[in-house]
């Protein structure tokens, strides 16, 4: 018996075309919006700080939204999938940037103390604003919108 690829392939491709514009249209936008957040905020080379799994269970908890502690992504997507309107958003990112300063606060420390340590914490410091100011665009964005369903 001979199986012919390319019709397999294309019986595929149609197979998925027909489910996505069934059932995954209406997520598309909301998982691209925390995914986005999760990669500058799970990457110390976009944001500039390092948050581990304790650092989310507490930005959680200030959010009062107790997750439990596993992978940071999935800790992060749990939390993030309890936002439900702007104002819920805007707590979030202001806990989130608080975070983000007190991390900072520490190369500064280290900066004061050892000055020639300046030149590598530098970077950090324009990443972590740079990451500060995406929240703050994310959040414009959604400028009228009164309920996000995620």
């Amino acid at each position: 018996m001979e199986i012919n690829f390319d019709d397999l392939k294309k019986e595929f491709e149609d197979f998925k075309k027909t489910n996505c514009e069934n059932e995954c249209d209406e997520n598309i936008e909301d998982e691209g919006f925390i995914q986005s957040v999760q990669k500058m905020m799970l990457a110390p080379v976009n944001c500039g700080v390092y948050f581990s799994r304790l650092d989310i269970k507490v930005i959680g908890l200030e959010f009062d939204e107790d997750v439990q502690i596993r992978e940071r992504k999935r800790m992060l997507r749990d939390i993030m999938r309890a936002i439900t309107s702007k104002k819920s958003l805007e707590k979030f990112f202001d806990i989130v940037k608080k975070h983000t300063d007190a991390k900072l606060s520490i190369y500064e420390e280290l900066v004061q103390s050892f000055p020639a340590s300046e030149k590598i914490f530098k970077d950090k410091f324009e990443k972590a604003e740079k990451f500060k100011k995406s929240l703050d665009k994310i959040l414009k964005d959604f400028e009228g919108v009164e309920d996000i369903v995620i």
